[in-house]
């Protein structure tokens, strides 16, 4: 018999059963009630949000009202910044001197017969200081057309992978881009293959520009600078070398890479090369084009143009006399709009 007082081994684990339960019990009911709060925390602070002046869109502003005075200020200010803006950009263009010289009509040379190479002959009325940047200008050729740009594969281009061609249509292939199978690659002892992936394909790389220019000044062989001419974008993006018995030319070609980069405008005019002297008044400049590029089934013509560039770029009068203008317009409406204010108080006296 179990005496009174005495603890009950058996009824230890009801006990503490029945403890847990509690113990859980509480901690949901604890849980309860702190999320009850932290939700009337948010509804309070969404109220306090929603009622806000900001949302309200009762923020106190400041809204200046227009005197006859400050905008006379205004214009005035306005209308003799833009034309000493103006000025100043008209004074740079002046400082840019180029000369264009047309060598469409020079014998085309396609590889097949001897040709006599081209030449151009030019005296400079003006000096052109260096450096002398040398461009070429294709008048006819609609390099922004939606279907030609879109016709190359950047995958091809970046080496990422050598035989893509999805973008390429029209000129997938080496026959497709006008290469026979005696056309040599890159590495000159492998011939192309007609039905062959182009390397680089398209309609862009097809019509890559290959002609070339030796100068000659004052009867003294000048060298061209044909390094980094492309933009540094382009190098680091198409700087991989794909395989070269493929190549039907070199993809980190900084000739190529300016071509691959498109004009925004028609007539695209493309950089060369530059040469790195002063060209003075009266300077003979003998030029020996390897003229190569077609421009017949177009109708379109060709120019080398020899020019300097300023801080703002090279020659352009529109941008300084657009400025001028904007700023005469500006200084006529701080005239205008005072004789037109007192007009107007003239006539309410009258009435």
């Amino acid at each position: 018999m179990i005496q009174e007082g005495q603890n009950n081994p058996v009824g230890e684990p009801q006990s503490e059963s029945k403890l847990a339960g509690l113990s859980k019990a509480k901690r949901i009911k604890t849980k309860m009630v702190e999320e009850n709060k932290q939700n009337d925390d948010e509804d309070r602070i969404y109220e306090q949000v929603k009622q806000s002046r900001f949302k309200q869109q009762n923020l106190p502003a400041w809204r200046p009202v227009p005197t006859i005075l400050s905008i006379i200020i205004v214009f005035a200010a306005f209308g003799i910044l833009f034309i000493i803006l103006g000025i100043v950009l008209l004074v740079y263009s002046a400082k840019v001197h180029s000369v264009e010289v047309d060598y469409t009509d020079c014998k085309l040379d396609d590889g097949t017969t001897p040709i006599i190479p081209c030449t151009r002959t030019i005296t400079l009325e003006e000096d052109i200081d260096a450096p002398v940047f040398v461009y070429y200008q294709l008048i006819g050729f609609f390099q922004n057309s939606r279907r030609y740009v879109k016709s190359k594969e950047t995958d091809q281009l970046t080496g990422d992978d050598i035989n893509a061609h999805d973008n390429c249509e029209p000129a997938e292939t080496n026959s497709e881009m006008g290469f026979a199978n005696d056309k040599k690659a890159i590495d000159e002892n492998t011939n192309l293959i007609g039905n062959n992936i182009a390397v680089p394909c398209g309609l862009m790389a097809k019509t890559f520009f290959n002609d070339s220019f030796e100068f000659t000044i004052n009867s003294v062989s000048t060298e061209v600078d044909q390094t980094n001419i492309a933009f540094a974008k382009d190098k680091d993006l198409y700087d991989k070398e794909p395989d070269r018995t493929k190549q039907w030319t070199r993809i980190t070609d900084e000739h190529f890479l300016v071509w691959m980069r498109p004009s925004g405008l028609p007539n695209p005019k493309k950089l060369w090369g530059r040469i790195n002297k002063d060209l003075k008044q009266g300077d003979n400049i003998v030029i020996n084009i390897n003229n190569k590029y077609n421009v017949t089934p177009y109708g379109g013509k060709k120019k080398i143009i020899l020019s300097n560039a300023t801080k703002f770029g090279g020659k352009n009068k529109f941008l300084g006399i657009s400025y001028i203008v904007v700023g005469a317009l500006s200084i006529i409406c701080a005239v205008v709009f005072p004789i037109g204010y007192k007009y107007q108080q003239n006539k309410e006296k009258d009435l």
